[in-house]
């Protein structure tokens, strides 16, 4: 009874460290220029002024579940982007002004 359970405990434990080690790359280690364009075009749209943004000062932040990127535009303000995956380590990824 015991020799069961002690492979399920090993089985799931190497999945959630193999979902654990996809998560980072996919989330922090991977190239993440796409995510930036994305993060440029929401806070440029969020701003008001479309192309012709003009951002001062750029601070961000990569973690396992978000990305989270501050904006201060010359003449617009501060905005500030966040983005996620809808499924963790999977699916597009998508940008919002955070809140």
């Amino acid at each position: 009874m015991a020799r069961p359970i002690r492979r399920m405990l090993r089985i799931t434990l190497f999945i959630l460290c193999a979902l654990s080690i996809w998560t980072t790359y996919a989330n922090v280690l991977s190239d993440d220029t796409a995510v930036r364009a994305l993060a440029d075009s929401v806070a440029n749209k969020a701003a008001g002024c479309g192309d012709a943004c003009k951002a001062t000062t750029i601070r961000g932040g990569r973690g396992m579940l978000s990305t989270t990127i501050d904006y201060d535009m010359a003449g617009h303000g501060h905005v500030s982007v966040v983005c996620r995956r809808p499924y963790i380590a999977f699916g597009d990824v998508a940008c919002e002004v955070a809140k």
